[in-house]
C-alpha cells in the first residue's frame, strides 16, 4: 500500500511541529521555573526591605503598638511564616509571640556577619528561607527586620505553575499532532499573552490584566498571573497612601531620597496666605464635636482643592485656619500670581457655599484671608524623630497678622504686595494699621475683585473645584 504525498506531507509537518512544540515546552518549563524561583526570592527580599522602611519611624519613636501592628500586618501576606523587628542591639522589639519581646534574637552572629549592606539572605533550610534587612536612618543601622518565608508556599507556587505549563505543552502536542498549525496557534495564544503580561509587569504596569477565557489549566495560570499583578498593585497603593498625609509635592521630594531627610532649610522667595474662619468658636458652641469636625472638613476640602489647583501646598491646618504656601517646595516664578488667584478663589468659593447654607437656613461661615510675599526659610524643621516641611520668616508672620485683622469676606494684602498686583485687581485702601512686630503703621488693601485673565481663570477654577468635590459625594 502506497502512502500518498498528502499523508507524507502531513506526517512530516506534524513531526516538525511536534518536535518544535516539545522543544518549546521544555524550554518554557525550565525558564518558567527559574524565572518564578528568582521572582519569589526577589519578591521576598523586596518585602523584607519595605518592611524595614515601614518600621523605621515606629522603632525610632519606640512605638511598640505600631511595631506589633506592622508585624501582625506583614504576617497576613501569603507565604510569610514569621517576622521580627529588632533594635540595634538585636533585641526583639516586636514579634507575634509576646513572650519573645525583649529577648535577644537567636542568630546574632548571622545578622552581624559582614556580608555587605542592604537586604540579604540570612538562613535557608528545608522549611523556610529567611531574609534580614537593616533599618537605616541617616546612613546608620538603628535596627533590623527579619522575615521567614515558607518554602512549601514557594514550592507550591512553582510546582503549580510548572504543572500548568506541562499540561499546556501536553495538550498542545496532542492537538498539534491531530490538527497541525491552526489549533496549535490558538492554544499557544494565551501563553503569548502571559509573556506579554510578564513584560508589562516588568515595565511597572501593575494594572495589566489578562482576560480569563476558560476554566482549564490555562485559565488557572492566567488567574495566577492576575492574582500576582493584584498583589503588586496593592504594594503600590500602600506607597500612594503616603500622599494622604503630606502634599503631593512634599511626598515626591521625600520619596526621591528618603534616607537623606534632615533638619534644615534654604532661603527662598515665596508667597503665603492664611485663611481663618471668623467667630468659628462662637458659631459652633452648641454643636457636637462630630458636627464641628464635619463642617471643618468640608471647608478644608474646598480650600485644599483650590490651593492644589494653583500649584500651592497646604502647609498646615491650625484649628479653623489654613496656611497655604506657593513657591515651595517646588520653585515657581509665578508664586505671587498663583497665590493671589488661589486666595481670591477661596474667598469666591466660600461666598458660594455660604449662599447655599443660608438658602437652607444654616449659619454661614465667613473667612478672613491675609496674604504676603517675600523671602522666607523653607525646609524640614522639628526634631530628629518628628519633623515637618514648613516655612518661617517675615512674610509668613505678615500674612498671619493680616489674616488676624481681616473681617469676614476680606482678603488683605500690604501696600507692597498691592503695588505688584494692582494691574489685575480691584482693591479698597483701608486705614493704615499697626501690625505686631512692625514699628510704623502699614498700608493695607482689601482685594475686592480681580480683572482680566486672572478673573476668568479663577472663575473657571472655582467652578471646576466645586464640581469635582460634589462629584465625590461631599455635601457643601
Amino acid at each position: 500500500m502506497k502512502i500518498g504525498i498528502k499523508i507524507k506531507l502531513a506526517i512530516v509537518l506534524s513531526s516538525v511541529l511536534l518536535a518544535t512544540t516539545l522543544t518549546l515546552g521544555a524550554v518554557m518549563i525550565v525558564n518558567q521555573r527559574n524565572a518564578l524561583e528568582f521572582q519569589m526570592r526577589s519578591m521576598a527580599s523586596t518585602i523584607t526591605d519595605e518592611f524595614a522602611n515601614d518600621s523605621k519611624m515606629p522603632l525610632l519613636q519606640k512605638d511598640s503598638l505600631a511595631m506589633n501592628l506592622l508585624v501582625q500586618s506583614i504576617l497576613t501576606y501569603p507565604g510569610i511564616k514569621d517576622a521580627y523587628i529588632l533594635n540595634e542591639n538585636l533585641v526583639i522589639e516586636a514579634h507575634k509571640e509576646v513572650h519573645d519581646i525583649g529577648t535577644e534574637y537567636r542568630d546574632k552572629a548571622g545578622i552581624l556577619a559582614p556580608e555587605g549592606e542592604g537586604t540579604r539572605l540570612l538562613d535557608e533550610d528545608d522549611l523556610a528561607i529567611t531574609f534580614v534587612s537593616p533599618i537605616v536612618f541617616k546612613q546608620t543601622s538603628v535596627g533590623y527586620t527579619v522575615i521567614s518565608f515558607s518554602k512549601d508556599f514557594i514550592s507550591e507556587q512553582i510546582f503549580s505553575t510548572v504543572t500548568s505549563v506541562i499540561l499546556i505543552t501536553a495538550v498542545a502536542v496532542v492537538i498539534v499532532s491531530l490538527l497541525s498549525i491552526p489549533l496549535a496557534s490558538g492554544l499557544l495564544r494565551p501563553i503569548f499573552r502571559l509573556f506579554k503580561g510578564t513584560k508589562e509587569i516588568a515595565a511597572g504596569n501593575f494594572d495589566y490584566r489578562i482576560p480569563v477565557k476558560g476554566k482549564d489549566e490555562i485559565g488557572e495560570l492566567v488567574r495566577s498571573f492576575n492574582s500576582m499583578a493584584s498583589e503588586l498593585k496593592k504594594k503600590e497603593i500602600l506607597k500612594g497612601a503616603f500622599d494622604r498625609y503630606v502634599s503631593t509635592q512634599v511626598a515626591d521630594e521625600i520619596l526621591k531620597d528618603p534616607d537623606h531627610i534632615s533638619l534644615g532649610g534654604e532661603r527662598r522667595d515665596i508667597t503665603v496666605f492664611f485663611a481663618d474662619i471668623r467667630d468659628f468658636t462662637a458659631h459652633t458652641a452648641r454643636m457636637t464635636p462630630e458636627e464641628v469636625v464635619e463642617i471643618l472638613n468640608r471647608y478644608f476640602t474646598i480650600i485644599t482643592e483650590i490651593i492644589f489647583r494653583h500649584n500651592g501646598m497646604v502647609d498646615k491646618f491650625i484649628g479653623d485656619a489654613v496656611m497655604g504656601v506657593f513657591g515651595s517646595p517646588v520653585k515657581d516664578p509665578e508664586h505671587l500670581e498663583n497665590a493671589v488667584k488661589a486666595a481670591f478663589a477661596v474667598k469666591s468659593a466660600m461666598s458660594k457655599v455660604n449662599g447655599l447654607r443660608e438658602s437652607h437656613g444654616q449659619t454661614p461661615f465667613h473667612i478672613g484671608i491675609g496674604l504676603d510675599t517675600g523671602s522666607a526659610v523653607v525646609g524640614n524643621m522639628g526634631s530628629s524623630v518628628r519633623m515637618e516641611y514648613t516655612a518661617v520668616g517675615e512674610s509668613v508672620n505678615m500674612a498671619s497678622r493680616l489674616a488676624g485683622i481681616a473681617a469676614g469676606g476680606e482678603l488683605l494684602v500690604s501696600e507692597y504686595v498691592y503695588a505688584m498686583i494692582k494691574e489685575y485687581t480691584v482693591a479698597m485702601e483701608k486705614p493704615e494699621t499697626l501690625i505686631k512686630g512692625i514699628e510704623r503703621p502699614v498700608g493695607v488693601y482689601n482685594i475686592e475683585d480681580l480683572k482680566g485673565r486672572w478673573k476668568q481663570e479663577v472663575e473657571i477654577n472655582v467652578m471646576d473645584a466645586i464640581a469635582k468635590i460634589v462629584s465625590e459625594g461631599i455635601v457643601l
